[in-house]
């Protein structure tokens, strides 16, 4: 049989579940109808025409959810593609988001760590400017200092050099000047001279001093500009660091959205697969079904040709039975005729002994043999080489293939030959149409019983047919059309499936009986 897998189950198979129902209880009434008189069945025909139109819409609709199923199948495999790249992406992103917070807490680190340099040049620049400013006081200070000893110096010469000039000299000769007085003079002028020498020593150490500190002020002004220019620095890298960490917080942030908007695209995603998959596994679940709907076919099949084969065995032996009890009879009366023709014989004989002037007494009358019933014309066949139903190409042949769902072998029970629809099919040889209905799987079927062929009983099978023009108990003579090839049941093209049981067992059509 040319037919595939089950189908997506959708709100759709709901109504072809119907339409099966519907199907399935006027095919009910075809398999009644199989079991009737010949005569019964052939008036009944024109209805089976009339059921034909439903039943080639369920077989569209099976078509339909066929398709269906391999959507069903594509749709679960799509899903998983999906899923699994969706989870590649959502990985990848996750590790840019580990590593965007890695590289988040080493900015984080820089920037505490460009801070706390920020913080001890700050501290620093603080210091300097602090020593800065004491250096300028004390720079300050030492001026101030140098300027008074520079003007009370001033002082001191200026009234030394008033009491030493050449005209106090002079005014000391024309004068009345005695000695005390010189003497008063001469001390003045000592003193004077001892405070200018201390005045010049004093002098020369606040200038010193003045050095010291101008020199402490320029270092202490270098000391500052240094630290401006570390606290600058320090600026720019912390600011610089504080840059970095925003852009990677940034980046880290978008990281984690990308990585959020996966993860519920995965979510997203693992729903649909496991809504897929499970319409697909309903679909393996239906085939199963299906495929044990037809098994559960072929067993029923097989047993009633296997009770006709022993019914017909039943009945051979029956009228062996009946023809041995009427030879025995027949042969049981004969003696008995014999043995009263015997003992006429005698009592005519001495009758005649007795009376020799009588007249011999007539012969008795002869008793007629009675004669064994004919026996029935045997169905045996001698012929071992079967015509081909349809002149179609091999399409499928007889054996064991992968279920492209389930994934499991199973048995192809016959041979499909690929012929239009419409091509008449012809008995492969003489014999008696002993079924003929409608299955959802074989769609129509015929089979004839072609008797025992060889030693071996022979019965052929007809699927998929539009329909049948013989009916239950119809002889048929080899090449008699029977029916037309179709693609009715579970079927996805016109074919003609032919079938072959021997002794009531399925077996490869191509084997033996046909070439």
């Amino acid at each position: 049989m040319n037919w595939d897998l089950p189908p997506k189950p959708t709100v759709r198979m709901t109504i072809n579940g119907l339409v099966r129902g519907s199907v399935a209880a006027l095919l009910i009434l075809l398999l009644g109808v199989t079991g009737l008189a010949p005569a019964q069945a052939d008036e009944l025909d024109d209805r089976q025409r009339e059921l034909q139109g439903e039943i080639a819409r369920q077989s569209e609709v099976i078509g339909q959810a066929q398709a269906q199923r391999d959507a069903a199948a594509e749709a679960a495999r799509q899903a998983r593609s999906q899923l699994a790249d969706a989870e590649a992406r959502l990985a990848q992103a996750e590790a840019e988001v580990q590593a965007a917070e890695d590289v988040d807490r080493q900015r984080a680190a820089e920037l505490a760590e460009a801070e706390a340099k920020l913080e001890a040049a700050d501290e620093a620049l603080r210091k300097a400017d602090k020593d800065l400013r004491l250096a300028r006081a004390e720079v300050a200070a030492a001026k101030a200092a140098l300027d008074s000893v520079n003007r009370r110096l001033n002082e001191e010469i200026l009234v030394t050099t008033q009491h030493s000039t050449g005209l106090v000299n002079l005014a000391l000769i024309f004068t009345d000047v005695d000695a005390s007085n010189l003497n008063q003079r001469t001390q003045l002028a000592q003193t004077l001279m001892s405070s200018s020498a201390a005045q010049l020593d004093e002098l020369e150490m606040r200038r010193l001093a003045l050095e010291d500190a101008e020199v402490r002020a320029d270092e202490a002004q270098k000391a500052a500009d240094e630290a401006q220019k570390a606290a600058d620095a320090a600026h720019d890298e912390a600011e610089a660091a504080r840059q970095a960490a925003a852009e990677q917080l940034a980046a880290k942030q978008y990281a984690q959205g990308q990585a959020e908007a996966l993860r519920t695209e995965v979510a997203n995603l693992v729903i649909a697969r496991d809504q897929a998959e499970a319409q697909a596994n309903e679909q393996v679940a239906q085939e199963q079904r299906r495929q044990q709907a037809l098994e559960d076919e072929n067993r029923a099949v097989e047993r009633r040709i296997q009770e006709r084969i022993a019914a017909e065995k039943k009945a051979a032996a029956e009228k062996a039975a009946r023809e041995a009890e009427a030879r025995r009879k027949a042969e049981a009366d004969r003696k008995a005729a014999a043995e009263r023709k015997a003992e006429a014989d005698r009592i005519a004989r001495a009758a005649k002994a007795s009376k020799p002037a009588a007249k011999p007494a007539p012969a008795p009358a002869a008793t007629s043999k009675p004669r064994a019933e004919a026996p029935a014309p045997s169905r045996s066949s001698s012929r071992s080489a079967f015509i081909r139903p349809v002149q179609g190409r091999l399409t499928s042949k007889y054996g064991m293939r992968l279920h492209p769902v389930t994934g499991i072998y199973k048995l192809h029970d016959g041979t499909d030959f690929g012929a239009a629809c419409g091509t008449p099919i012809r008995a492969a040889a003489a014999g008696v149409v002993t079924e003929r209905y409608y299955n959802a799987g074989y769609g129509h079927r015929l089979m004839i019983d072609h008797g025992k062929v060889n030693g071996t009983y022979v019965t052929t099978g007809y699927n998929h047919a539009t329909h049948y023009v013989v009916g239950v108990g119809t002889r048929v003579k080899q090449g008699q059309t029977v029916g037309y090839v179709g693609s009715t049941g579970y079927s996805t093209g016109c074919h003609l499936h032919l079938m072959v049981w021997e002794n009531g067992r399925v077996v490869n059509p191509m084997a033996r009986w046909f070439s």
